[in-house]
């Protein structure tokens, strides 16, 4: 098993699908009871996962900004 502290409200992911992040809403041994809200349908999912299948989600301190960069058309 990792050293990894889970904590309530950290944001993770399950191994088989990384496209949607849970939010632990509660932990009990091995288990973690986490919610996310599915974007197609607007509905909250509850599912309960093992300790082992999941990690967290990354979070970098320099956020990353994207934009149009605007063009100067003078000589």
């Amino acid at each position: 098993m990792s050293n990894i502290e889970f904590n309530l409200g950290d944001k993770v992911f399950h191994k088989s699908d990384y496209t949607t992040i849970w939010i632990i809403e509660k932990i009990e041994e091995n288990e973690v009871f986490c919610s996310t809200l599915l974007k197609d349908s607007k509905k909250l999912v509850k599912e309960k996962f093992s300790l082992t299948s999941i990690e967290k989600v990354e979070t970098n301190s320099n956020p990353i900004f994207v934009g149009n960069k605007t063009r100067n058309n003078h000589f």
